[in-house]
């Protein structure tokens, strides 16, 4: 697995498709693209529930993780989101007061009542599709409960700026611990 920094973009969901990596850095396989930017997603929700609801997803900034893995069912790529998720959490708890109450609720960072995250896992034809979008600064028209990292830390530049590379490290020993057994 390959981590590429994207520096700055903006996301309204029709980035989480098949090849992303690709088009923006020329990277195949297995991967996890990072960027920060605003979050303005109406038109490609992927989540049916949201989209029943006619419900959108709005937050001023973000840190946004886009990852792909070719050839994955749904249900590793959920198992992979939500890995992602408890990282990122075990990551933040680091930095944060021991007061901050960081909970996981399924694919979701909760500071309190309050969501800090977005996250859905798809597929395409070619492979497995991850975004996790986590809230720097809410702004308006969030339609949840939010919460934004620079609304209870300062040090989240330190946090999720390696978040990709702690990733593909853990993804890199996770197929190698795989390879490494007799069949029985």
């Amino acid at each position: 697995m390959k981590a590429i920094d994207l520096d700055r973009m903006d996301y309204d969901g029709s980035q989480l498709h098949h090849a992303f990596a690709y088009e923006q850095a020329k990277a195949l396989g297995a991967t996890i693209c990072c960027f920060r930017g605003s979050a303005d997603v109406k038109e490609h929700l992927v989540d049916l529930e949201d989209s029943l609801a006619d419900d959108f997803i709005k937050s001023k900034e973000m840190w946004h993780f886009i990852i792909e893995i070719p050839e994955a069912t749904i249900t590793e790529m959920v198992v992979w989101q939500r890995l992602f998720i408890s990282m990122c959490i075990d990551n933040l708890r680091k930095e944060c007061s021991s007061d901050t109450i960081i909970t996981r609720k399924g694919d979701d960072i909760m500071i309190g009542n309050r969501k800090l995250s977005v996250s859905i896992a798809t597929l395409s034809r070619f492979s497995g599709l991850i975004h996790v979008g986590i809230n720097i600064e809410v702004g308006e028209g969030c339609p949840v409960n939010a919460i934004g990292l620079n609304d209870f830390t300062s040090r989240y530049s330190v946090t999720f700026g390696n978040m990709a590379e702690i990733f593909v490290e853990e993804y890199n020993d996770i197929k190698d611990a795989t390879f490494k057994v007799i069949e029985v």
